[in-house]
C-alpha cells in the first residue's frame, strides 16, 4: 500500500469516526476565516452567506453556546464587509479571481409544518 493510500484511509477513519459537532465547526472556522480575509470582495459575501446557510442548518445539532459564537462572528463580519466594500468602490480597481457578480442572499427557508416520519430509517433528502 501506498503512502498516499495509507494516508487517505486514515483520514477516512479519521472524519468517519469524528463527532459531527467538530466537523461543523472546522468548516465554519475555515468559511469566517475566508470570509474575513476576503472582505470587501464579492466573494466575501458568498462565504459569509453559506456560513449563515450552514449555521441555520445546523443549528439543532451543534451546542447553542457554539451556534451563538458563529451568529456574533457573522454579525460582525456583515459589518464589516460594508465598510470594506466602500473602500473597495472608492478604489475602484477589481481583485483578480473575484466573482463577476455580486451573490444574491440566501432566501429564508419557509415556515412549514413538520415532516411527518418516515415509515422507514431510509434518509431522503428534505424528510
Amino acid at each position: 500500500m501506498s503512502t498516499s493510500e495509507q494516508d487517505e484511509r486514515e483520514y477516512v477513519a479519521k472524519v468517519r469516526s469524528a463527532p459531527v459537532e467538530g466537523l461543523v465547526s472546522e468548516l465554519l472556522f475555515q468559511l469566517l476565516s475566508a470570509a474575513q480575509i476576503k472582505l470587501g470582495r464579492r466573494d466575501a459575501r458568498l462565504l459569509i452567506d453559506l456560513a449563515g446557510v450552514v449555521t441555520d442548518h445546523a443549528r439543532g445539532h451543534v451546542p447553542a453556546d457554539f451556534a451563538k459564537q458563529v451568529d456574533e462572528s457573522l454579525g460582525q463580519l456583515r459589518l464589516a464587509q460594508v465598510s470594506a466594500e466602500r473602500e473597495v468602490a472608492q478604489r475602484a480597481e477589481p481583485e483578480p479571481n473575484d466573482l463577476a457578480s455580486v451573490p444574491t442572499p440566501p432566501s429564508p427557508a419557509p415556515a412549514s409544518a413538520p415532516a411527518p416520519a418516515p415509515a422507514s430509517k431510509l434518509w431522503v433528502p428534505g424528510r
